[in-house]
Parts: C-alpha cells; structure tokens; sequence
C-alpha cells in the first residue's frame, strides 16, 4: 500500500517534471505512506527507479522499438550506479571507523592508505562503467533523445531528495506539540 501512495504522489508530480523550465512542486501538506517513517532509502529509491522506467517512453517520446532496448541498458545503469555506491558507501564506512577521533582503536596508517587506495580505484572504475553504460544507453537514443534523459533524470534525482527530506521534516517530533506551529528564531543582528 505505501508503495501504491508514493508512486501515485510520484505520477502526479510527473507533469511538473516533464517540462524542463518548471521547478518541482515545493511545500504542500503531508507525505502519506512516508510520515510513518517505515520505509527504508532502498525501497524509496527501486520507487523512483520505476517512476524512471514508466515515465521514460513518454518522456523521452521513446518509439516502440526503441523501447525495450532501452529498458535493458536503463537496468544496466542503474545496477551499475547503484552496485558501484554501495562500494562507495562501504569504504567510506571503513575509513570513517579507521580515522574516527573518538574510536578507542583506529587503523595505522597503512590500513588508511590502502583504503584511500581502494577508493581511488572503485572511482576509476566507477566512471568507465558509467561512460560504459551511458554509451550503451545512447545507442539506442537519439541525440535530443539523449539529453532529455539526462534532464529527466536529474529531474527525478531532485524529487527525490525534495520527497526525502519533507518525509524527514515530517518524521522529527514536533517539542511544542502537534497542533502548535514551530517557534520562529529571530533573524541574526546586524554587527
């Protein structure tokens, strides 16, 4: 069911979405399916990856032989991205427990240097397996084909975090309680 609620929230935003020069709805009232707090990054991102998927033929004004080739090398892309962040994220994890201040034992300098190492390894490879897919994508778009994706794309990237942190805002306990507004700071004074 929240699955249901957030792509329905996702399709009525796709008109606003599928115009370049009009910025993403902001504001509004609450985020059903995301105010629980109970879903997680991953579930909210495979969402928007198939909000990518359904919307692209229309988007992209994809033709129905263009379609099905653009799926598979799309998959490719975003199993690339996504594979290639999860090494991302585990190596910076390693490196913020080796170097944290505050950790009893922190790695030597040679546990750092091999991760740092490692890092500047999975970034090279990073963009040639992004260049790769990339170009496997183009081959089957054409040119204004092309850029509208990347357009579209970073489009989605927003709304994404634009979704993501309103269900945050959402989820922190309000201290003045549920029907109080919160208290305004007053603005800085001038030195």
């Amino acid at each position: 069911m929240k699955t249901l609620v957030l792509l329905a929230i996702l399709i009525t935003a796709s008109p606003a979405m599928a115009q370049p020069d009009n910025p993403p709805p902001q504001g509004g009232g609450p985020l059903p399916g995301l105010d629980n707090g109970d879903m997680t990054r991953g579930e909210i991102q495979r969402l928007f990856d198939a909000y990518l998927v359904m919307e692209a033929q229309q988007a992209l004004a994809l033709t129905d032989q263009q379609y099905p080739q653009f799926l598979t090398r799309l998959k490719t892309l975003q199993d690339t991205r996504r594979r290639n962040q999860q090494e991302r994220n585990q190596l910076m994890g390693q490196l913020q427990r080796l170097t944290h201040p505050r950790q009893p034992i922190r790695g030597d300098e040679a546990q750092i240097k091999e991760r740092l190492t490692a890092l500047q390894e999975l970034e090279s490879r990073n963009a040639a397996e992004m260049r790769k897919a990339y170009n496997a994508l183009d081959e089957v778009l054409e040119v204004r084909q092309q850029a509208r994706f990347r357009v579209f794309e970073e489009q989605i990237e927003r709304r994404k975090i634009e979704l993501l942190t309103r269900a945050r805002q959402q989820n922190r306990p309000n201290p003045q309680g549920p029907n109080q507004a919160p208290a305004r700071r007053p603005p800085p004074q001038p030195r």
